[in-house]
């Protein structure tokens, strides 16, 4: 039932996020590419908050954060795959859709074998070692880009970008950015917590 939810959702989301990207509705794109991506990390949010309550290990919290990562990469992937292929037009939208998608399977293939160690109830340190420093790393980028996209007028809701032609893509990335950004912020923070109630 819950996969039956997150495609469905999945699929409203970027179906919705399209749709006002052919109608050129730069103010609806942008409140409905933000609601998408901010909605995955509240999610995030409060997967860690119940895993917490539950006394899981950090195994399980390392693939939670994985797999809503990755799920924000790829929904971005997804968004800026069909608005340029039969919306808009953009010419690096294979580079960036390829590299989305790559980051995405990473850490969805994490979360698996995340998922695995904590069904084993294992917590393998060489791989919370890094999926904690594919995190941070994550989190450094996520922020550089969005001060970047914010610097170079790519994202700036008052000129509306100066409708350039990758403007659909700018939103995906600024809110995309945001919500990557707060998934990995809680998560670090729920790790230690969860690191600190098991030493006690």
């Amino acid at each position: 039932m819950d996969l039956v939810i997150w495609m469905t959702a999945f699929t409203l989301g970027t179906s919705i996020t399209v749709i006002s990207a052919a109608i050129g509705n730069y103010s609806l794109h942008l409140g409905v590419t933000a609601l998408v991506t901010l909605s995955i990390a509240i999610v995030a949010v409060q997967v860690h908050r119940q895993l917490m309550a539950g006394g899981a290990k950090r195994s399980a919290l390392a693939a939670a954060t994985s797999r809503y990562i990755g799920l924000v990469w790829v929904w971005a992937a997804s968004a800026i795959l069909v608005t340029y292929e039969f919306i808009l037009t953009w010419r690096e939208t294979w580079q960036f859709v390829i590299g989305l998608l790559i980051i995405g399977a990473l850490c969805l293939g994490l979360a698996v074998m995340f998922d695995r160690d904590a069904e084993a109830g294992k917590e393998d340190e060489t791989m919370l070692s890094l999926g904690r420093t594919l995190n941070l790393l994550q989190m450094v980028g996520m922020l550089m880009a969005v001060i970047g996209l914010v610097a170079d007028g790519k994202f700036n809701p008052i000129s509306q970008g100066v409708m350039r032609s990758d403007w659909a893509a700018n939103n995906i990335f600024f809110f995309g950015a945001i919500a990557v950004a707060l998934i990995g912020a809680h998560a670090l923070i729920s790790e230690k917590k969860i690191a600190q109630a098991s030493s006690q």
